[in-house]
């Protein structure tokens, strides 16, 4: 598999510095795109790198506004197969510039995480292979009671997953959900604490519910879950739990609709409390456990 990697500003080169550690050898070609360019750029093509190379997959990494229609360009000079292109901000890539680049680009397979850390295989040869090893933050916690070793699967891509996993070894196995989110932050984290209208809550809260998913699918618990009682009458106020929760607007099944009930999976669920504050019939209910 050839890449080409395009980036800009801490977060880029962060990422870059993470994925050179498993792809070194297939990137083909690596540009920098200068920082704080304007966010609307009448003919981006002067901003076109030159010395392109035949590639496979294209990451775009850091790029705010109109610059990122540059990937359209570049698609079409390398062959590229597959594109994908990071928000770590609302303000980098709104709906009418994706609508925008996957018009010009048809028929390449593109993905838009948000985070960078939600991006999971979708059944495409070269997205799927970079998949396999950053996105959606994979980890195996092994202890009885405290955690005696934390072994990485799937990295996130700007390499937090690993910083966690280094710094939760001796907490104990009740703390360890909580503590991911705390170790998230101190690395630092640099996703937005601006809110994303799209996603309905903050880019760097959605990092964090990803690395506790990533806790909770390992120790196959959680400390606290939410319950949806027999008040739910979600077909009367169309289940506005689904249709607020974050989590599920990243692409997970936080909440479900079976039997024409809303139900919620404790391993997805961030815990934002958006489904309490909003359901009508009072018919969700958090349980913690010790």
């Amino acid at each position: 598999m050839k890449i080409t990697v395009l980036y800009s500003g801490n977060y880029g080169e962060r990422v870059l510095n993470t994925i050179l550690e498993k792809f070194a050898q297939n990137i083909v070609s690596i540009h920098e795109i200068p920082e704080n360019l304007p966010e609307y750029i009448d003919d981006v093509s002067e901003y076109v790198p030159e010395n392109l190379k035949e590639s496979d997959l294209i990451i775009s990494v850091g790029l705010f506004g109109d610059i990122n229609l540059i990937v359209c360009d570049i698609a079409k000079k390398t062959n590229a197969k597959s594109i994908i292109i990071e928000s770590h901000s609302p303000k980098q890539v709104t709906k009418g510039l994706k609508s925008e680049i996957s018009n010009s680009l048809n028929e390449i397979k593109i993905v838009f995480p948000k985070p960078f850390c939600s991006l999971k295989p979708v059944g495409d040869t070269y997205i799927d292979e970079f998949a396999k090893y950053f996105g959606s933050p994979e980890i195996e916690i092994i202890g009885e009671t405290i955690v005696k070793s934390v072994t990485v699967k799937r990295n996130a891509p700007c390499g937090s997953t690993k910083y966690v996993a280094e710094n939760l070894t001796g907490y104990s196995l009740n703390e360890v959900e909580f503590e991911s989110g705390n170790k998230l932050h101190n690395y630092p984290c640099l996703a937005s604490m601006d809110v994303d209208n799209e996603m309905g809550d903050t880019i760097l809260h959605l990092a964090g519910y990803k690395i506790k998913e990533a806790v909770k699918k390992s120790l196959k618990f959680s400390n606290m879950v939410l319950n949806v009682n027999s008040n739910c009458n979600g077909v009367e106020c169309g289940f506005k739990c689904y249709n607020i929760c974050p989590v599920v607007k990243m692409g997970e099944k936080a909440v479900e609709i079976i039997d024409k009930t809303a139900k919620i999976n404790y391993l997805y669920c961030g815990l934002c409390m958006k489904c309490i504050r909003e359901c009508p019939f009072n018919a969700i209910i958090s349980l913690k456990y010790s």
